[in-house]
């Protein structure tokens, strides 16, 4: 016999697999959706192959990925709106963490962080405290809020120039 065409397929099934006794796909969304698979892909993706979007649309057609998730004609721009997707389901998904991971009374751990920019067109990006020592430079500043075992329960982005103390009180 011939081989015509051979996508991997292990590591895909493994983490498809994974996300599925981590209750994901339950977590994003009720019931299934395009955009629940679009942003199951991609967070399959960013697991199996950490890189840009663009990228990532080039990659996944080497694996079975697209496929298991019935998204085989995703399209970058598809990519994009299920992210705008996440974003709306953000507060009901750090809702649904909180339940799942603090309880009454528990450990909350909350750290609050920066990362600097080179370019000029992030709508958030200020210049404000400089975690990293890079002075001098746009940043974003933001909160990740975890219980204490440190498994993330929220996550909120501020402009560089926040402050610390404003960030707590939306945590």
């Amino acid at each position: 016999f011939e081989v015509v065409q051979s996508r991997s397929h292990g590591h895909v099934e493994a983490v498809n697999v994974a996300m599925s006794r981590l209750e994901l796909p339950g977590l994003l969304g009720a019931r299934p959706s395009r955009e629940r698979s679009l942003v199951l892909a991609m967070v399959a993706a960013r697991i199996l192959e950490p890189q840009s979007k663009l990228a990532t649309s080039r990659w996944w057609h080497t694996t079975t990925l697209l496929e298991s998730l019935g998204v085989s004609d995703a399209t970058d721009t598809e990519l994009y709106c299920a992210m705008d997707w996440l974003l709306e389901r953000q507060e009901r998904i750090e809702s649904k963490l909180a339940a799942r991971h603090l309880h009454h009374d528990a450990l909350a751990l909350y750290d609050l962080s920066s990362s600097y920019f080179e370019g000029r067109t992030c709508p958030l990006a200020a210049i404000g405290h400089a975690r990293d020592r890079k002075k001098g430079k746009l940043q974003i500043v933001f909160g990740l809020l975890c219980n204490a075992e440190g498994c993330p329960v929220a996550v909120e982005v501020y402009a560089g120039n926040t402050g610390d103390p404003t960030t707590l009180k939306d945590q």
